[in-house]
């Protein structure tokens, strides 16, 4: 650790730096903890510092510990906003992104963190804002039939016929689906089809590798298409020589009709 740090902070630095895996960054993060030092950062908060920079750069012990004890203070934000917890679940999620991966050009929000307070504070209040803004936005937006666009772009006329003709059972067909899924999978659709997210950037913020993160999407997007397919077929009462139609109307455009109904 470098010396322009006292002998107090390098001593918190370093056992920080050492559980969260990142003693092989020592020059790069005692130069970002010397900066915040000099803007005020306090000795009672250099683990968070730690922390807050260890999760900027996706580092898995820290994605971990964030999970097991700080997103508890996204989900209370978002419950003073909308107790439902589709809204919980969303504000969870959009916070994973712009904190632990940012958005578009810009960094993760965490690395603005600067250890003048304690982190779980400055993470609850960045989760109010976050639940707030999508609470304004979904006032904003306009009612829409989520499949409207997947129906006018399918151009197989007879899966488009099926498409107009089933649309209602095909939409909730899909949606409970969707709801039947484990939050870990529904949340992965969520991110690669809504936010769209690279699958390596996912990987990031559950700390695992873009592979893992390839094959979660994958058994997420087949569980959605066999209960689907499973829902159609009773609901509609279907004989055996209408199933292959019916596996066709599911597969169909099946990432852009999980994108509108996750939206």
């Amino acid at each position: 650790m470098a010396s322009d740090l006292d002998p107090a902070w390098r001593e918190r630095v370093s056992a920080a730096a050492a559980e969260l895996g990142c003693a092989a960054d020592a020059d790069e993060l005692s130069a970002h903890v010397a900066g915040a030092v000099a803007r005020g950062a306090q000795l009672d908060h250099a683990d968070e510092l730690v922390l807050a920079w260890a999760l900027g750069r996706g580092r898995p012990e820290a994605v971990r510990r964030f999970d097991r004890e700080l997103v508890g203070e996204v989900d209370a934000a978002a419950r003073k906003i909308d107790r439902a917890a589709s809204f919980v679940e969303e504000t969870r999620q959009v916070a994973r992104i712009r904190l632990l991966v940012g958005d578009g050009d810009a960094p993760p929000r965490i690395a603005t963190y600067g250890g003048r307070g304690p982190l779980r504070r400055w993470i609850a209040i960045a989760a109010e804002r976050i639940a707030l803004n999508l609470k304004r936005d979904a006032r904003r937006a306009a009612p829409h039939d989520v499949l409207t666009d997947v129906i006018d772009r399918e151009p197989d006329p007879e899966l488009r016929h099926l498409r107009t003709l089933y649309r209602a059972e095909l939409r909730s067909a899909l949606e409970d689906a969707l709801g039947a899924l484990p939050d870990r999978s529904r949340a992965v659709l969520r991110l690669r089809f809504v936010d769209r997210l690279e699958l390596a950037q996912i990987g990031r913020l559950y700390g695992v590798h873009e592979s893992t993160a390839s094959r979660w999407v994958g058994q997420a997007i087949e569980a959605v298409s066999a209960d689907a397919r499973r829902r159609l077929i009773d609901k509609l009462a279907l004989s055996p020589s209408n199933l292959d139609s019916v596996a066709r109307l599911v597969a169909s455009d099946l990432d852009l009709s999980i994108s509108r109904l996750l939206a």
